[in-house]
């Protein structure tokens, strides 16, 4: 397989967050090249401070590029939502998500920009008006990424996390009903491993709107550390043609090097 090989990086995170890559983006960048890793995604805090120019100049000079731009700070730091049912919220949501897919634009990633809890949780009972502006909110940042060179990643998180795309027949179904263009399908293999009744099945349902993959064993630890066969789900993305980039999303235990060098050697039988 020939793939590119991406990394998480972050500026500050909590100690079991599932990023690699901690402190200074430019250091990062830096240090997934060192590991032998061909890109970085990162996990943006504040669109308003991020460094692209100084990012710009360390990618070129390490020869490196960014896979994907992420969302999720939006919703964790903040608490802003694209589906609130505050409108100054929800505005204020899709302002951020517009000023990240931005960034991604500036840095010319590869794969597009994640949307992840940023598009919120179904609420409890009659879920037709919700999934209609979800619909709504998803179709407006498809057509701003597109026109910016980029792509929407809608993530398939596990249940005990949100009640909102569990699997990814649950997404394929959505993207199709709402006729949904340049919004593609992003799997991770910890969130697979609990939700999905088959791993290399998810990956074939997903099949050509498949846009993005992450990678953690069981346990979100480094590969090798934990128990699902990496085995089937390569051979299952080479059989559906995934050309997208492969991005490490684990817990940096016992540190960031041993969990990248470890997962680096993991998959150098699949990457080379």
């Amino acid at each position: 397989m020939h793939n590119r090989l991406s990394i998480t990086a972050i500026e500050e995170g909590a100690p079991r967050a599932p990023l690699v890559l901690r402190g200074d983006l430019v250091t990062s960048v830096q240090r997934a090249a060192s590991f032998g890793y061909g890109a970085l995604e990162i996990h943006v805090i504040d669109a308003s401070t991020f460094p692209i120019e100084k990012l710009k100049a360390a990618l070129k000079k390490n020869g490196i590029c960014i896979s994907s731009i992420v969302t999720g700070q939006i919703f964790t730091r903040r608490h802003l939502c694209i589906t609130s049912s505050d409108p100054k919220n929800r505005a204020a949501a899709m302002s951020e998500v517009k000023d990240y897919i931005d960034i991604a634009a500036a840095l010319d990633a590869a794969d597009g920009v994640v949307i992840g809890w940023v598009k919120g949780n179904h609420p409890d009972g009659d879920r037709t008006q919700f999934d209609a502006l979800l619909a709504e909110q998803l179709g407006i940042l498809s057509v701003y990424a597109k026109e910016k060179g980029q792509r929407i990643l809608i993530e398939v998180i596990n249940r005990y996390e949100t009640n909102l795309f569990n699997t990814a027949a649950e997404l394929k179904t959505f993207i199709q009903k709402w006729g949904l263009q340049n919004c593609f399908i992003h799997l991770d293999t910890f969130h697979m491993n609990i939700d999905e009744a088959d791993m290399s099945e998810a990956i074939r349902t997903a099949g050509k709107d498949l846009g993005y993959f992450h990678l953690a064993d069981s346990n979100r630890l480094a590969l090798g550390c934990g128990h699902i066969s990496f085995d089937p789900l390569f051979a299952t993305l080479q059989e559906v043609g995934y050309q997208g980039s492969i991005s490490l999303e684990c817990i940096p235990e016992p540190d960031s090097v041993i969990a990248a060098e470890k997962s680096r050697t993991f998959l150098s039988k699949y990457l080379g």
